[in-house]
């Protein structure tokens, strides 16, 4: 069974889907792309893994006897003698507050064209996160972002999220308004040219556009059919019993008009 959105579904923004979407997206997008590349080209998948401390997941206050020696008694530690003093058992009190910090392993993918002949990186399809559009994370790939633009290397970057910050200063000055997605080509250039990037803004009643995949000069671009590779997944994925429409989309708040006509689809659905 199909999704009942016609390009990104808005529910597969989910936490407790995005992991296994986001690394079924990015296989997708390279079977795709080797159909149409190879020989002279190959398309694999890069798998970066990201620490993040992500809550507190439980609290417990303690208040100890302070001071309390036990010389009879099997000391819990033993302070050991210093200069200049004798050793004392010492029973020593728990720390008054003790909290567990609950570390988030996050798998960040990008999908990069190659030649086959030289291992030559030629194209990098970055597909953003969560972890790509806040805090450290929104820094980082900022960071990698800027390095890939200063490069002879052609950029990317899939954006279905509309959650967080967006990363690229093009998208946010000025902002682009009434969207949920966008999908970006930035061409490599002559290192002392400025780069162009190529827009796709895309609202969610929307279906997502064919994305042009740069290569190396001459050859003529490769064609991602991002919405064909949702599609296809989506069905392959189990995500049409995995999902409950009956619920609200998942965070952030829709747009007044994408809340509407998200109620008249499903309705109809």
């Amino acid at each position: 069974m199909a999704s009942p959105f016609p390009g990104m579904d808005p529910y597969l923004e989910d936490r407790n889907l995005w992991s296994g979407f986001h690394h079924a997206l990015a296989e997708e997008i390279k079977a795709l792309l080797n159909a149409q590349i190879g020989p002279k080209y190959y398309a694999d998948v890069e798998v970066h893994t990201v620490f993040e401390e992500i809550s507190i997941a439980s609290s417990k206050t303690m208040y100890p006897d302070v001071g309390v020696f036990e010389p009879n008694l099997q000391p819990s530690a033993t302070v050991q003698p210093t200069s200049g003093m004798s050793a004392t058992n010492v029973l020593v009190s728990p720390a008054p507050v003790q909290r567990l910090i609950s570390v988030n392993q996050t798998k960040l993918r990008s999908v990069r064209v190659y030649v086959t002949e030289t291992e030559e990186l030629v194209t990098s399809i970055e597909l953003l996160s969560p972890y790509n559009k806040r805090g450290e994370g929104l820094r980082e790939y900022r960071r990698k972002r800027a390095k890939i633009i200063n490069s002879l290397v052609h950029l990317v970057e899939i954006d279905l999220l509309r959650g967080g910050q967006r990363p690229g200063r093009e998208v946010n000055d000025p902002p682009l308004e009434n969207i949920e997605y966008i999908l970006l080509v930035n061409r490599s250039q002559d290192m002392n040219t400025q780069r162009l990037s190529e827009i796709w803004p895309v609202a969610l009643n929307e279906v997502l556009p064919l994305l042009p995949i740069p290569l190396a000069l001459p050859d003529p671009d490769a064609v991602l059919n991002v919405n064909v590779a949702i599609q296809s997944l989506y069905e392959r994925s189990g995500y049409a019993w995995r999902i409950d429409y009956r619920k609200r989309v998942p965070p952030p708040s829709l747009r007044p008009a994408m809340a509407q006509w998200i109620e008249q689809l499903l309705t109809t659905k």
